[in-house]
């Protein structure tokens, strides 16, 4: 943070709490994508499960069946998503406050990210299906896996390599 003091418009005492309000907030965010690379780790493995399990049985039905693996978890993941959204707001006014009122150029965390990234601080779209069914970082490796099970259904590529 810089060093310079907080103006005379907010008390020490309110920079103090927004201080914590704002680490806390990060911290809250990185839980969530500790769990959103959970969610989507136990995803990949579901999938290699069941393309496993159709070679062993050598039954490309179970490619299709398979599919539902994927989509449960894009699910899981996206409400994950939605909810992580959910602080980005109040991250976003808490670094206007100690930029605007308090002459502070950091901390900066959000803001950076979303200039370094070309994205604005605030979504256009908003709700579950765009912050979380159809955010980009959630959908697309679950669309390859199951595009990549499709594919292998319909190649019926698992029983001809036995």
């Amino acid at each position: 943070m810089s060093t310079n003091p907080p103006s005379e418009t907010i008390a020490p005492s309110k920079f103090e709490l927004l201080k914590q309000e704002y680490f806390f907030l990060q911290t809250t965010i990185e839980d969530y994508n500790k769990q959103i690379w959970l969610i989507k780790a136990l995803g990949i493995t579901g999938t290699g499960a069941v393309l496993g399990l159709t070679l062993q049985q050598k039954q490309e039905l179970i490619l299709l069946v398979g599919c539902a693996i994927p989509l449960f978890f894009w699910i899981l993941e996206s409400q994950w998503k939605h909810f992580q959204r959910g602080f980005y707001p109040r991250v976003a006014k808490i670094e206007s406050i100690l930029r605007e009122e308090m002459n502070l150029c950091s901390p900066a965390i959000f803001s950076d990210w979303c200039q370094a990234f070309q994205r604005s601080t605030t979504s256009r779209r908003r709700g579950y299906i765009w912050d979380g069914l159809l955010n980009p970082s959630v959908f697309v490796s679950y669309i390859l896996e199951i595009v990549f099970l499709l594919i292998l259904y319909w190649l019926k590529l698992p029983c001809r390599l036995t």
